[in-house]
């Protein structure tokens, strides 16, 4: 009997293969205590959360960068590892049981023997006495007459008490498992936890692959997302949908990789510029406008001068023709409505009306147009009409010039009805004509220096440009159809630059313009008689490598 609970404690007596009854006992119990640990109200509540968490601006990360799965995939390899060792446990309890009633019943058999014995001699000694005892004897006889069968029976309990715990020993078949595929296990049951990881890792690099192509992207064709009212940069905007915010960046990242989407209106929102993220409406950070431009290879010029001298006019007359040379342009932003009447009967050749002078509130305004050209990309033209209270003697504040960070021509316009030349000897020709036309007629109106223009440019680029060299400078003539300008120059600029120099005495300012800026060209035109403008735009579109198809 000792050797036999010796044996029950410490040989382990199964077979590489348990029975295949026990095997499927096993996998039946554990099953069963899954799921009773999938019924448990935390492992439900864990389920209905498993996409995550809100955050709370009310976005929701992406499936890989929320807690939960990782939890989820844990409290599963648990369950399951702790369903295994419950079903191990309850046929090893079983074995053990089974082991132990039967090794009761060795003891009871035993126990028979040895009240066989004490019967025998208990009846032989009250026969002895006067034959009391032959109950006894005859009891006792009969179970030593059988002691060795019921030994036997006993040994055979026993024994089959311990094949039935070492059949149901299914621990130590686990053990065995462990010992020799636990890696294996080990690898299976975290593979999900390292796929997670994977994908986070992978996402993040793709987010961060994207960045690099976007920002190279937008350093190869100049996109820089300047705010066409106030001219700082837009990006990173608020992006809207149905006029409310998203709360959170529109980039690839955590609440999204290709679209995100908004915790209001369930619109999936691009990301990219690639994919089309420029087709949304935003909301400059700075200024707070609304912008709805797309994306294209920016270009930005000026035209700047005293108020009242024409800039606004030219400025539609620029835009309407080059509308109707190329009928594929469009505005890219809103553009206020006279604007859009008068350039479109430029477009259409109707005669021009006076613009009314630039407000206040639109100085800072750009006018947007987007020109298909020759490469992958159109070309987004921002044509900056500066307001001229910005070159008169009181100035205006700062942030009103913030165009000029982006500016890669400016045109100065030269209009001799609104500048004062007093401080210049002026060629006969010029001197004549300006003192007939203008000085008599406005002695009393107040004037700008031609010098503040100038020296107002030349302060606003020793500012916003880190290199004046990479911007191009035009000197316009304007009003030509007023008559100081002789006809027969429009188009030379040879003769316009001496006009400029000789007959307004512009030469010291001519000559610093042309050290400081990458060129200096010379123009004359009209913008209401549509004189000189096609000399004008083929100029422009050429300094600034503008190739319209």
């Amino acid at each position: 009997m000792g050797t036999n609970f010796i044996l029950l404690t410490s040989e382990h007596n199964y077979q590489d293969s348990p029975h295949h009854i026990v095997f499927w006992s096993f996998i039946l119990l554990t099953i069963a205590s899954f799921i009773y640990f999938q019924l448990k109200p935390w492992s439900k509540n864990m389920w209905k959360n498993i996409r995550g968490e809100f955050d709370k601006n009310g976005m929701r990360r992406q499936f890989v960068y929320n807690k939960q799965p990782y939890i989820m995939v844990m409290y599963v390899a648990l369950t399951i590892v702790l369903s295994g060792c419950i079903a191990a446990l309850a046929l090893f309890a079983l074995g053990g049981t089974g082991f132990l009633l039967l090794w009761l019943l060795k003891v009871i058999v035993w126990c028979i023997i040895i009240i066989g014995w004490i019967c025998a001699i208990v009846g032989a000694l009250g026969l002895f006495a006067g034959g009391a005892g032959i109950i006894p004897l005859i009891i006792g006889i009969i179970i030593l007459v059988f002691e060795e069968e019921m030994v036997n029976f006993g040994e055979l309990c026993v024994n089959t008490g311990l094949e039935f715990y070492n059949t149901l020993n299914i621990w130590e078949y686990c053990l065995y498992l462990f010992d020799n595929y636990g890696i294996i296990f080990g690898i299976t049951a975290l593979a999900p936890i390292i796929i997670g990881i994977v994908i986070i890792l992978g996402a993040t690099l793709c987010s961060l692959i994207f960045w690099i192509v976007e920002t190279l992207m937008t350093r190869r064709y100049n996109i820089k997302h300047p705010c066409p009212f106030c001219h700082n940069p837009s990006e990173p905007a608020i992006y809207l949908s149905d006029n409310q915010e998203l709360p959170v960046k529109l980039r690839p990242g955590v609440y999204g990789l290709f679209h995100i989407t908004h915790p209001v209106t369930g619109e999936k929102m691009p990301t990219m510029l690639l994919n089309g993220r420029d087709n949304l409406p935003r909301r400059c950070p700075h200024c707070g406008h609304t912008i709805s431009y797309k994306t294209g290879v920016e270009k930005h010029l000026a035209f700047v001068g005293l108020p009242e001298s024409g800039k606004t006019c030219l400025t539609y007359r620029f835009v309407g023709n080059l509308m109707r040379n190329y009928p594929d342009i469009r505005f890219t932003d809103e553009v206020n409505n006279e604007a859009q009447r008068i350039i479109t009967d430029i477009k259409d050749g109707k005669e021009q009306e006076l613009a009314s002078k630039t407000s206040v509130a639109d100085m800072r305004r750009s006018l947007q147009i987007l020109a298909q050209g020759n490469g992958s990309m159109p070309y987004h033209i921002f044509i900056n009409d500066v307001g001229g209270e910005l070159f008169t003697t009181s100035g205006i504040e700062a942030t009103y010039v913030q165009f000029f960070k982006d500016v890669e021509s400016v045109s100065i316009i030269i209009d001799p009805f609104t500048m004062d030349f007093s401080e210049y000897e002026l060629g006969n020709d010029f001197a004549t004509w300006y003192n007939k036309n203008v000085a008599s007629q406005d002695a009393g109106a107040r004037k700008e220096k031609v010098s503040n223009v100038i020296n107002t440019i030349k302060t606003m680029s020793d500012q916003f440009m880190h290199k004046t060299k990479k911007m191009h400078m035009n000197i316009i003539l304007v009003k030509i159809d007023s008559g100081y300008v002789p006809n027969d120059i429009v188009g030379d600029e040879a003769r316009i630059k001496d006009f400029v120099t000789n007959q307004m005495n512009l030469i010291a300012e001519v000559a610093d313009l042309e050290s400081t800026y990458a060129s200096l060209h010379f123009y004359a035109v009209s913008a209401l008689k549509n004189i000189g403008i096609e000399e004008l735009i083929s100029g422009i579109s050429e300094e600034l490598k503008i190739k319209l198809s």
